[in-house]
């Protein structure tokens, strides 16, 4: 699992804005596995392509800390294919598959010496997400990748596959990004070595084989298997388990669940979700979220100006009380080197641009662009009557094309 910005998944990968993750407040949002990366020598995740003449599947198994998993489905629109996307509540997409039959998930834990050069064209927001909603076959996905190669594969490495049961592996090595291609069962990742064995053993492409390989390649610990997923790439078919929660499977079809529109489900919800109406995408599920807030008339200048100033703060490491609730201020008072520490991550403050603002009452809620040299969020801050700080809600992150939040 790689969990750097966008892909998927190196083991000790975290985020933190920490007093947006780490504030355990009502109504604060956790931005897990976005942000700032701190990479280790291990392979998370293991995934694996199960391919004949006639069938192909792509299976994974998603290893990290984080237990707040979900699945989304994005019909599609204005030429993008419909997706479905695996992640957790970031709404940052680890791995997927779209209409076309194409699916990819990341592996992470490597340490190449390698950046893209300074002319390529790297794309806005998720890689993952761009990648599966404008290519259709492995050969779309390398020339994706050749146009746009991103920071992400000095950590990690991207398994693609297509309906044809082609698959390519795209990682850095010795400077170079490098394609390779194959029309076998094969895979790689955290449970390498049982997965070997057991493809020697069998590598019929049935949804079957594919639980019974991830099984066996769970991983356990800090770091243990939060959910395995199949897709059948023809048939559009999907599985989901849970191992370390239950055996049971979680079956959709991507079709079949683009029709009900946009929408997602928490994985730890199944059972209740399933038998209810659809949930709407929330803002960070959207594709090119921020495009939906363009800016708007600030008639509170003092207001921003107020808020600017706490963010000024955080970023000294000399955050007051004075601006916050009492209730908030107990989550944020012990966290302000960390707070400062993983605002330094973003670059430089560029600019604070409202584009909401509603009254609820004595409550105020103000909407926010904030750009950083490295970032754009999407942030909501509700003021009390006397304009204290109530609740700081991230509601979206876009990384900036070809920022690199590397790890230390």
């Amino acid at each position: 699992m790689y969990e750097t910005f966008g892909h998927r998944r190196i083991a000790t990968m975290r985020i933190h804005i920490a007093f947006l993750a780490r504030t355990p407040l009502k109504g604060l949002a956790h931005v897990l596995g976005i942000l700032s990366i701190i990479s280790a020598p291990v392979h998370a995740c293991t995934i694996f392509v199960l391919t004949d003449t006639d069938r192909a599947l792509f299976c994974n198994n998603e290893d990290w800390s984080n237990p707040k998993t979900r699945i989304w489905f994005v019909p599609a629109s204005n030429g993008y294919y419909g997706c479905a996307y695996v992640g957790y509540v970031d709404g940052w997409a680890r791995g997927g598959l779209n209409t076309e039959g194409l699916a990819c998930d990341w592996v992470g834990g490597f340490n190449e010496n390698w950046k893209p050069g300074p002319s390529v064209q790297c794309v806005r927001g998720n890689p993952t997400e761009r990648l599966l909603e404008s290519c259709a076959t492995v050969g779309d996905a390398i020339a994706f990748f050749r146009k746009h190669p991103e920071p992400d594969f000095c950590h990690a490495k991207i398994l693609v596959a297509d309906r044809t049961g082609a698959s390519v592996i795209i990682g850095a090595e010795d400077g170079k990004l490098q394609f390779d291609q194959s029309n076998r069962s094969r895979g790689f990742g955290y449970g390498r070595r049982t997965l070997d064995l057991m493809l020697a053993k069998s590598s019929e492409p049935t949804m079957a084989n594919g639980a019974t390989i991830l099984r066996a390649c769970v991983q356990k610990g800090q770091y243990a298997t939060k959910y395995s997923n199949v897709f059948d790439l023809k048939s559009g078919d999907i599985l989901l388990f849970q191992f370390s929660e239950r055996e049971d499977e979680v079956r959709f079809n991507l079709a079949a669940e683009l029709e009900r529109g946009g929408h997602y489900y928490d994985m730890a919800q199944f059972r209740q979700q399933l038998a209810q109406a659809p949930l709407p995408l929330l803002i960070n599920m959207k594709r090119l979220f921020l495009d939906e807030f363009p800016p708007i008339l600030d008639q509170e200048p003092d207001i921003t100006k107020h808020l600017r100033s706490t963010f000024d703060d955080a970023m000294r490491g000399t955050m007051r009380p004075d601006d916050y609730t009492a209730e908030f201020w107990k989550g944020l008072s012990s966290a302000q080197k960390e707070i400062q520490d993983d605002l330094k991550r973003y670059g430089d403050f560029v600019s604070m641009v409202l584009v909401d603002h509603k009254n609820e009452d004595s409550r105020r809620s103000y909407r926010y662009r904030v750009e950083f040299q490295k970032v754009t969020l999407l942030m909501r801050y509700v003021l009390d009557g006397q304009n204290k700080v109530e609740i700081i809600q991230s509601e979206g992150t876009e990384r900036k094309p070809g920022a690199d939040l590397g790890g230390d």
